[in-house]
């Protein structure tokens, strides 16, 4: 647990804004936190929030094993402070990252509601979370631009006439076809079998062949005119993310075939 400090240990009065601060807000709190003590944990709902003027932070995010992977090393002065869960100020969320502290650190204790009274009165403190605010949008701008490259399978549309090959047994995977209109014949033949979008799982054909990478083992022609969405083999990791329910169910027909 940090300590609490005596106000007077924070040598505030070379800084135009933070003495003036803890006057008019007293229930702000200076504390120190000691090597490796946690400022904030990744996960948890608290809204508190720091004002960081000595020492050095370090901000980490848990992977999937449970190891903790550095995302950012901060240096905290009295001339150049950090302002840490600033984002708590937007109502409850869910911490992002841990930041626990390198070496001692001297930080304020602020909630939410002390940071109307920054913004209504002490400006050199707002610009610094308005730089905050940016990065951190611009960060989560990044973030959303690759969850979105991940899960987007990018899809083509298609017609195609009666008669039309879509997929021929034996050629090799370019592309997933998923039905979205009309009927489609499985095979040539009097052992053919005519199917609807209905028929098949969400409309995909050849689908087996696709995850495997294998060629099709059926020629699949279009029936009646017919509308399609086509994926192409490049966005395979991203099929799979985004039905992975579907990819599974698939798995488990082709294990115990």
């Amino acid at each position: 647990m940090p300590d609490l400090l005596d106000p007077a240990i924070l040598d505030l009065a070379s800084d135009p804004e933070l003495g003036p601060l803890l006057a008019a807000c007293p229930d702000i709190a200076p504390l120190r936190f000691r090597d490796g003590e946690l400022l904030v944990k990744e996960g948890e709902d608290s809204q508190d929030l720091f004002i960081v003027r000595k020492g050095s932070l370090v901000v980490e995010k848990a992977l999937p094993d449970g190891t903790l992977r550095p995302l950012a090393q901060l240096e905290c002065a009295v001339d150049a402070p950090v302002i840490i869960g600033e984002m708590a100020y937007f109502g409850a969320q869910r911490r992002t990252a841990t930041v626990r502290a390198v070496g001692s650190c001297q930080a304020l204790h602020l909630k939410p509601a002390h940071l109307d009274a920054i913004m209504a009165g002490f400006p050199g403190l707002t610009r610094i979370l308005c730089r905050q605010f940016t990065t951190r949008l611009k960060e989560a701008n990044e973030e959303l631009r690759d969850l979105r490259a991940r899960f987007d399978l990018a899809p083509m549309r298609r017609m195609a006439q009666p008669g039309e090959v879509l997929l021929q047994a034996g050629a090799p995977v370019d592309t997933l076809l998923q039905l979205a209109m009309g009927t489609v014949r499985f095979g040539q033949g009097p052992g053919s079998r005519v199917r609807r979008a209905e028929d098949l799982p969400e409309g995909f054909l050849g689908l087996d062949a696709f995850l495997w990478g294998a060629a099709h083992d059926t020629t699949v022609t279009a029936e009646e005119p017919c509308f399609l969405a086509v994926i192409s083999k490049e966005r395979r990791e991203a099929f799979v993310r985004c039905h992975p329910a579907l990819v599974l169910k698939v798995l488990g027909t082709w294990a115990e075939g």
